[in-house]
């Protein structure tokens, strides 16, 4: 989430953006798209939408997020700005001080439509652009041809002409992933300063079936985040971040960038109130067919409820359906999980449905741990460590009960 909506001086402070007393919500507002992405996790389609929430029903839902103080709507799709209504969701929200940031493909944001999105407040808007090639983003994008175009020269150029921060949006497939550098150096020549790296879950047209081939290895995406933290070092102009992966971004990436452990133990004070999986805990998602609300927007076979029944205030504060789940998310409670006895628990948590996903268990490890990677990685002498980051490998490898050899 950009600083330009939390505030810098958020990271100077104590206080909490979100927490379960005031929680993001992520709003597929349509399952209507013009694209049809080979990761979607929505399943988007193309033409009429299936039973989508009615106007009044999507209204009611903005004046329920009033009630819980949420501080910032994202909504998303499918395309949001398909939508015939969405100027009123937004405007509604707006009215009542809570945020809004956009995530969208950008190729319908003409002029007119920029213009529209600064009068009614908007404060942020990402903007999915897959890879720096052309060709490679419009076969992720579903092979819509121009894609790539409509977006940088069409929705990136309007939205920043008429003075909303935009930022990039990248899904990390095997793909795109050797391409990570060049995306932030295309962010730094557009003057875009916030890059956000989203690795791969799998849900959706990204779930149980062949995208999951599209995973990076293990490895691979400890490499890939090496390579961005020096990319990250080289164009400073560029705020540049890996979601979806607890362990990355948070801990890994804070152990590897600091210069002694008393700076990284500065940076995971930061994470553990930026970080870590928030599902069900600091945010809920929900979606547009009927309203069904879940801990995550990727969380989207287990509802916590359905604004159609019930408030979305009692749906979050009071769930009757998946309570367990919900419970031991907000606790973090993982059970006999390695992850429980992992130190940086409170900074990570890993991603409960990649887990699901790939071992069967959702309190299992993240399969896609990247500390777990580097370790590996270590021991195979790959990695150059220094002497305090030597330590906390081995203090992670015997809370594990790894066998380093």
């Amino acid at each position: 989430m950009s600083l330009s909506i939390k505030g810098h001086d958020y990271v100077r402070s104590d206080r909490e953006f979100t927490d379960i007393s005031r929680p993001l919500i992520f709003w597929n507002i349509t399952y209507r798209c013009n694209l049809k992405c080979i990761h979607c996790y929505i399943n988007a389609i193309q033409g009429l939408s299936r039973d989508e929430l009615t106007t009044e029903e999507v209204l009611r839902v903005v004046d329920d997020a009033h009630e819980l103080r949420t501080p910032l709507l994202i909504i998303s799709g499918g395309e949001p700005l398909i939508r015939e209504d969405i100027t009123e969701v937004m405007k509604r929200a707006s009215d009542y001080g809570i945020k809004v940031s956009l995530s969208t493909n950008g190729t319908l944001i003409t002029r007119d439509w920029a213009l529209k999105l600064k009068e009614l407040n908007v404060q942020y808007v990402g903007i999915s652009i897959d890879s720096p090639v052309p060709e490679i983003h419009d076969k992720i994008r579903g092979g819509v041809q121009g894609a790539w175009d409509l977006a940088i020269r069409g929705g990136i150029k309007n939205v920043m002409e008429v003075g909303i921060p935009v930022g990039i949006r990248t899904t990390v497939t095997k793909l795109n992933i050797d391409h990570a550098p060049e995306v932030v150096e295309l962010a730094h020549r557009l003057g875009i300063s916030r890059v956000a790296f989203y690795h791969l879950v799998p849900s959706g047209r990204g779930g149980r079936g062949g995208i999951i081939n599209l995973l990076p290895s293990p490895e691979q995406l400890l490499r890939f985040l090496v390579r961005l933290i020096d990319t990250a070092r080289k164009y400073p102009d560029v705020e540049v971040l890996t979601v979806d992966n607890p362990a990355d971004g948070g801990v890994v990436a804070s152990l590897l960038a600091s210069s002694d452990e008393g700076e990284f133990m500065g940076k995971l004070r930061l994470v553990s109130r930026m970080g870590a999986c928030s599902a069900g805990r600091k945010v809920m998602s929900i979606y547009p067919p009927n309203g069904d609300v879940y801990p995550c927007q990727f969380f989207n076979d287990k509802p916590m409820g359905n604004v159609r029944r019930e408030r979305l205030t009692e749906i979050w504060l009071r769930p009757r359906v998946n309570t367990e789940l919900v419970i031991r998310l907000r606790e973090r409670n993982y059970g006999d999980s390695p992850c429980m006895r992992c130190p940086y628990l409170r900074y990570c948590g890993g991603c409960r449905v990649r887990a699901e996903v790939l071992n069967g268990d959702v309190w299992s490890m993240d399969p896609l741990c990247t500390m777990n990677s580097l370790l590996r990685l270590w021991r195979l002498g790959e990695v150059d460590l220094r002497p305090w980051q030597v330590r906390v490998m081995r203090e992670f490898e015997e809370s594990l009960g790894i066998n380093g050899n």
